[in-house]
Protein backbone atom coordinates (compact mmCIF):
# COMPACT_ATOMS: atom_id res chain seq x y z
CA UNK A 1 0.00 0.00 0.00
CA UNK A 2 2.60 2.30 0.59
CA UNK A 3 4.40 1.90 -2.58
CA UNK A 4 1.08 2.82 -4.50
CA UNK A 5 1.07 5.93 -2.21
CA UNK A 6 4.40 6.96 -3.38
CA UNK A 7 4.07 6.32 -6.44
CA UNK A 8 0.56 8.17 -7.10
CA UNK A 9 2.56 11.30 -5.23
CA UNK A 10 5.50 11.14 -7.57
CA UNK A 11 2.96 11.23 -10.22
CA UNK A 12 0.84 14.32 -8.92
CA UNK A 13 4.53 15.90 -8.32
CA UNK A 14 5.25 15.45 -12.46
CA UNK A 15 1.63 17.03 -13.10
CA UNK A 16 1.86 19.94 -11.10
CA UNK A 17 5.98 20.40 -11.81
CA UNK A 18 6.89 18.70 -15.34
CA UNK A 19 10.18 18.10 -15.38
CA UNK A 20 12.15 19.88 -17.93
CA UNK A 21 13.10 17.97 -21.24
CA UNK A 22 11.43 14.85 -19.83
CA UNK A 23 8.45 13.01 -18.55
CA UNK A 24 6.99 10.02 -17.20
CA UNK A 25 3.15 8.12 -16.31
CA UNK A 26 2.36 5.13 -15.64
CA UNK A 27 1.24 2.77 -18.49
CA UNK A 28 -1.84 2.04 -16.68
CA UNK A 29 -2.87 4.38 -13.98
CA UNK A 30 -5.64 2.54 -12.71
CA UNK A 31 -4.64 -1.43 -12.80
CA UNK A 32 -0.44 -1.28 -12.59
CA UNK A 33 1.06 1.95 -11.11
CA UNK A 34 4.81 0.13 -10.85
CA UNK A 35 5.20 0.30 -14.70
CA UNK A 36 5.85 3.62 -16.56
CA UNK A 37 6.80 4.98 -19.65
CA UNK A 38 8.86 8.14 -20.38
CA UNK A 39 10.89 10.07 -22.35
CA UNK A 40 13.58 12.71 -22.40
CA UNK A 41 14.30 14.82 -25.07
CA UNK A 42 17.38 16.37 -26.20
CA UNK A 43 18.50 19.66 -25.38
CA UNK A 44 18.94 22.24 -28.09
CA UNK A 45 22.54 23.46 -28.99
CA UNK A 46 23.66 19.49 -28.68
CA UNK A 47 23.70 16.49 -30.99
CA UNK A 48 20.48 14.89 -29.09
CA UNK A 49 18.37 18.10 -30.38
CA UNK A 50 15.07 17.57 -31.51
CA UNK A 51 15.01 13.91 -30.08
CA UNK A 52 13.11 12.44 -27.93
CA UNK A 53 14.32 9.07 -26.18
CA UNK A 54 11.73 7.20 -24.53
CA UNK A 55 12.34 4.99 -21.24
CA UNK A 56 10.87 2.25 -19.12
CA UNK A 57 10.46 2.58 -15.75
CA UNK A 58 9.59 -0.60 -13.55
CA UNK A 59 9.54 -0.13 -9.96
CA UNK A 60 10.41 -3.12 -7.79
CA UNK A 61 8.07 -4.10 -4.77
CA UNK A 62 10.81 -2.44 -2.26
CA UNK A 63 10.60 0.36 -3.76
CA UNK A 64 11.82 3.36 -2.54
CA UNK A 65 13.93 1.17 -0.62
CA UNK A 66 15.80 0.37 -4.18
CA UNK A 67 15.74 1.89 -7.18
CA UNK A 68 13.22 1.36 -9.92
CA UNK A 69 14.88 -0.43 -13.13
CA UNK A 70 15.46 1.99 -15.98
CA UNK A 71 16.64 1.47 -19.17
CA UNK A 72 15.93 3.29 -22.62
CA UNK A 73 13.57 1.75 -25.05
CA UNK A 74 15.09 4.16 -27.99
CA UNK A 75 18.95 2.96 -29.01
CA UNK A 76 21.49 6.18 -28.63
CA UNK A 77 24.88 6.42 -29.10
CA UNK A 78 26.01 7.59 -25.67
CA UNK A 79 29.28 6.16 -23.65
CA UNK A 80 26.94 5.48 -20.40
CA UNK A 81 24.02 3.62 -21.86
CA UNK A 82 24.39 0.13 -23.72
CA UNK A 83 22.99 -0.70 -26.61
CA UNK A 84 20.26 -2.98 -25.05
CA UNK A 85 19.23 0.78 -23.41
CA UNK A 86 20.51 0.03 -19.88
CA UNK A 87 21.87 3.16 -17.62
CA UNK A 88 25.27 3.71 -15.93
CA UNK A 89 23.92 5.81 -13.40
CA UNK A 90 25.47 5.67 -9.87
CA UNK A 91 21.74 6.94 -8.42
CA UNK A 92 20.27 3.71 -9.83
CA UNK A 93 22.97 1.54 -8.23
CA UNK A 94 24.91 2.15 -5.46
CA UNK A 95 24.06 5.91 -4.66
CA UNK A 96 20.15 4.96 -4.77
CA UNK A 97 18.69 6.89 -1.64
CA UNK A 98 14.80 7.02 -1.04
CA UNK A 99 14.66 10.10 -0.69
CA UNK A 100 14.90 10.81 -4.72
CA UNK A 101 11.81 11.06 -6.84
CA UNK A 102 10.76 10.04 -10.27
CA UNK A 103 10.98 13.75 -11.00
CA UNK A 104 14.84 14.28 -9.60
CA UNK A 105 15.31 10.78 -11.61
CA UNK A 106 14.54 12.05 -15.14
CA UNK A 107 16.60 15.53 -14.75
CA UNK A 108 19.19 13.04 -13.71
CA UNK A 109 19.16 11.24 -16.57
CA UNK A 110 18.47 14.04 -18.80
CA UNK A 111 21.52 15.38 -17.51
CA UNK A 112 23.81 12.37 -18.10
CA UNK A 113 22.76 13.25 -22.03
CA UNK A 114 24.86 16.18 -22.15
CA UNK A 115 27.44 15.49 -19.54
CA UNK A 116 28.83 12.00 -19.74
CA UNK A 117 30.86 10.59 -17.09
CA UNK A 118 34.30 8.82 -19.07
CA UNK A 119 35.30 6.78 -16.25
CA UNK A 120 32.48 4.98 -16.66
CA UNK A 121 30.80 2.99 -19.87
CA UNK A 122 28.52 0.36 -20.93
CA UNK A 123 29.30 1.46 -24.85
CA UNK A 124 32.73 0.92 -25.52
CA UNK A 125 32.44 2.46 -29.06
CA UNK A 126 30.76 5.67 -27.42
CA UNK A 127 33.23 5.67 -24.87
CA UNK A 128 36.45 5.29 -27.12
CA UNK A 129 35.14 8.57 -29.36
CA UNK A 130 33.85 9.97 -26.47
CA UNK A 131 37.50 10.38 -25.02
CA UNK A 132 39.45 10.55 -28.51
CA UNK A 133 37.73 12.61 -31.32
CA UNK A 134 34.61 14.56 -29.63
CA UNK A 135 33.98 16.00 -32.93
CA UNK A 136 33.09 11.93 -34.38
CA UNK A 137 31.51 11.48 -30.91
CA UNK A 138 28.84 14.34 -31.69
CA UNK A 139 28.35 13.39 -35.31
CA UNK A 140 27.62 9.36 -34.60
CA UNK A 141 25.32 10.91 -31.75
CA UNK A 142 23.49 12.93 -34.49
CA UNK A 143 23.11 10.20 -36.80
CA UNK A 144 21.62 7.83 -34.46
CA UNK A 145 19.25 10.60 -32.91
CA UNK A 146 17.87 11.63 -36.41
CA UNK A 147 17.63 7.69 -37.42
CA UNK A 148 16.03 6.82 -33.95
CA UNK A 149 14.72 9.43 -31.90
CA UNK A 150 12.98 11.84 -34.40
CA UNK A 151 9.69 12.28 -35.62
CA UNK A 152 9.07 8.88 -33.76
CA UNK A 153 6.21 7.94 -31.05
Amino acid sequence: MALLKRLTHHQRELEKSPAPLCHAQPVDSVDDLTNWIGWVEGAQDTPFSNGRFKLSIKFPSDYPFQPPKVKFLTPIFHPNISIEGKICLDILHSQWSPALTVRGLLISIASLLNDPNPDHGLNKEALLLYRTDKQKYAETVKQWTIIHAMNKN
